[in-house]
């Protein structure tokens, strides 16, 4: 649809559509402009600590009432223009505001709750601390301190949880962000009324996912908070000092038999009423049976309503087992109750208390089994339920089928509800069979290795989970850092593995040289090992915007303290990516000759020629005069002197020098070896030889040249061809007699 027709149709709405469109738009215009538009509130949340104090806090209750307010005559205005709207198109589109103005609406009325919950001082749990010391007095408060330990647990993984989901959703805030910003580019480019629908659309998802962070930073600073009171932080010092009563005999379990005694008579009522049930739905159930022998069963809701009833019946006997089972456990409980208080009081023989230890352990751990087997016989009642739930709402009503099954709906939820409860008995059964049995074993002194192993592993998870810093409502834990540590090595180890398979694939398959594959290994290891780091910070949620502060101090600290160490590490980049220098190259340093065995991020190792390992600043190269005998190629120009006596065959000389260097395997015929007659020295015909060979190493241009002066002197003697050597002519002018004195006999003569 062309751009006119937008046009026409916007001409063609109601008034009273056009009227909501205008205020929609001012609205947008006001987001927009106003300081409290989108990109401020999320720099505010990021940086919560950084909000003017004259900006009211937009999680205070006073600010969800009046965006709850607001969003609900958005909504409202919005259902009212869908109601009278009659283009397809616009009809869609205030749908979807709708919707998204709903989920809008839901966020906020959740933020309200989350905060009035928070304040409500009734839901503060409510202790008894003024009961009489006894053994059952002594059990409330050791339940009270697990229960805080559970609490303390549970407020934790809220705590993870509330701060993985708090991350999650300001990442989701800053895509909503980008995409409006996209879309408003576009309507910017490219006015017209579906861009401008578009921006409207990712406006409402960037408020909506601005809500559900602020959702998930109540939920966080809830979880932050500390929940202990004054009642629960004397705790240990109650229970240390219920035990010195109790230990010196002024206990009083009266009251707790007594109380004991009261839900034993409970249930044996109870029970007495349940076999008053299955009596009467035994009677109901044999009445379905005899109507279904009675006649043909067409439709089958004579089956269906007796195999209703007898689910019924078989769910109202297993209620029936469960209050045996109770009753039992009750006796069991009253047993453990008169051995702890007579232990507790010094009244029990040594023989007595090793005696309750043993029968403790064993049931003990029939108490473990039973949990599990009870959970997962909560899970198939739980099935069950769900499943006559779905019958009954496909039967007719007011058939003897519906009744059928709503009395087994009864009978599987009662049932249900009786495994709960008996779950629940047996675990608080399985924690003062625990107590009874730990407070045993400190009496006698016994040292149980399980306990011992238990307490280590948890002092170990403890120390795991202490959290050693908050960064942007992240936290950093011991284990978190030791994972990062150890994951960081494994990158590491990773990375160099990794790089060597690319460089070695790169010299296999693709034939690149030894120089081009380091270069490539190096840069692979670079980039692995980057992203190995970057992973084990998000892995621990560790955020990455801390860079940015951490990025300025160290260019201030690169700036001062580092020149050299950037110089040499950008040069060492340098040299990778140009390559003047490669793995592999002989060079030249200083008239130092050496291969290039590796280039690192700060320096260079070169093996030089007679072993000896040189370590060049990557600097150095690109500051200085290098000689790479091997960077285009291996071919090197060398040369032989030799000088003959005055007197020699020129000719000859060089023909026999020729024919030395053409012999050899070694000399390159082209470029074509180059015969030189130097000069007429001082003692000799000089000659020189240039010719060309392929070495990788001094060393192996040296040998070519000894084998040539070899075959030259031998070439050389077969022709009689003398190799000249430094001598000196003494000239004597014989015109007049030589004066020859003896200085020996005239001093023998002068001493006669």
């Amino acid at each position: 649809m062309g751009r006119g027709n937008h046009y026409s149709d916007v001409v063609r709405w109601p008034e009273k559509l056009q009227h909501w469109l205008v205020r929609a738009s001012a609205a947008s215009l006001l987001l927009l402009l106003a300081p409290g538009a989108a990109e401020a509130q999320t720099l505010s949340l990021s940086e919560p600590t950084t909000v003017s104090e004259s900006a009211p806090d937009p999680l205070a209750t006073q600010s969800i009432r009046a965006r709850l307010a607001q969003v609900e005559k958005e909504k409202v205005e919005a259902e009212q223009a869908l109601a009278g709207a009659e283009d397809p198109e616009l009809r869609a589109h205030l749908s979807t505001v709708a919707d998204r103005l709903r989920e809008i609406e839901a966020e906020v009325r959740q933020q309200l709750i989350e905060r009035q919950e928070s304040a409500d001082p009734s839901l503060a749990v409510a202790r008894d601390t003024t009961a009489k010391p006894s053994v059952f007095a002594l059990n409330q408060l050791l339940e009270a301190r697990y229960d805080d330990e559970r609490g303390e647990r549970q407020r934790k993984q809220r705590l993870e949880a509330s701060r993985s989901a708090l991350a999650a959703a300001k990442e989701a805030l800053a895509d909503a962000a980008k995409s409006r910003r996209a879309a408003k580019s576009a309507l910017e480019a490219e006015p017209g009324l579906l861009a401008q629908r578009k921006l409207e659309l990712r406006r409402l998802g960037e408020r909506l996912a601005q809500e559900v962070v602020y959702l998930r930073t109540i939920q966080t600073r809830e979880a932050e908070r500390d929940p202990a009171d004054a009642s629960s932080s004397d705790l240990t010092a109650r229970i240390e000092e219920m035990r010195r009563v109790l230990a010196s005999g002024a206990g009083d379990d009266t009251h707790g038999f007594a109380e004991l005694s009261r839900r034993e008579g409970e249930m044996l009522r109870e029970r007495a009423e349940i076999e008053r049930q299955l009596a009467s739905a035994e009677l109901v159930l044999e009445a379905a049976r005899q109507r279904f022998s009675r006649g043909p069963d067409t439709d089958g809701d004579k089956l269906a309503t007796a195999e209703a009833r007898a689910a019924a019946r078989d769910a109202i006997r297993q209620r029936l087992v469960l209050v045996d089972a109770g009753i039992e456990r009750a006796k069991d409980s009253e047993t453990i109750w008169r051995q702890w208080s007579a232990a507790l009081a010094g009244q029990a023989t040594r023989q007595e208390i090793e005696s309750w230890m043993e029968a403790a352990a064993d049931q003990l751990e029939t108490l473990s089994l039973e949990s599990a087997q009870r959970e997962g016989r909560l899970e198939d009642l739980q099935r069950i339920r769900d499943t006559v739930r779905e019958q009954l709402a496909e039967t007719p009503d007011g058939t003897a089928l519906e009744s059928a099954r709503r009395d087994q709906l009864a009978a599987v939820e009662a049932l249900l509800e009786a495994e709960r409860e008996e779950h629940s008995a047996r675990a608080a059964e399985r924690r003062l069979t625990d107590r009874f049995l730990q407070d045993l074993e400190d009496l006698t002194g016994h040292v149980d290795v399980r306990e011992v192993i238990g307490d280590g592993l948890e002092a170990v998870a403890e120390f795991w989970s202490y959290e050693i810093a908050s960064v942007e409502d992240s936290s950093i834990t011991v284990g978190s850092l030791i994972i990062a540590l150890l994951m960081a090595g494994v990158g590491f180890w990773g990375s160099r593995r990794f790089s060597a398979f690319v460089g070695g694939v790169a010299r296999r398959r693709f034939k690149l040289d030894s120089g081009a594959s380091h270069a490539l290994e190096t840069l692979a290891f670079y980039v692995l090992f980057v992203s190995f780091t970057l992973l084990v910070l998000r892995i621990i949620h560790f955020p990455l915007t801390v860079f940015t502060v951490l990025g300025g101090a160290l260019a201030i600290g690169v700036g001062f303290g580092s020149q050299n160490v950037m110089n040499n590490f950008i040069s060492g980049l340098i040299l990778m990516f140009e390559r003047p220098i490669r793995a592999g190259d002989l060079v030249e340093v200083e008239g130092n000759y050496g291969t290039v065995e590796a280039i690192g991020a700060r320096s260079t190792r070169i093996r030089s020629t007679d072993g000896r390992h040189i370590i060049v600043p990557n600097s150095f190269f690109l500051e200085n005069n290098v000689v790479n005998w091997t960077l285009s190629d291996e071919l090197v120009r060398a040369k032989v002197l030799v000088g003959v006596i005055y007197g020699s065959p020129t000719r000859l000389v060089e023909q026999r020098i020729r024919q030395a260097v053409d012999e050899d395997r070694e000399v390159l015929k082209h470029p074509e070896p180059v015969i030189i007659f130097e000069e007429f020295g001082d003692n000799s015909l000089n000659f020189e030889v240039h010719f060309w060979v392929r070495a990788r190493a001094p060393m192996a241009m040296k040998k070519v040249q000894s084998r040539i002066r070899f075959r030259i002197d031998d070439l050389f003697r077969e022709d009689d061809l003398v190799i000249a050597f430094p001598q000196r002519d003494v000239h004597l002018d014989s015109a007049a007699p030589l004066q020859v004195e003896f200085v020996g006999q005239r001093r023998d003569g002068g001493g006669k």
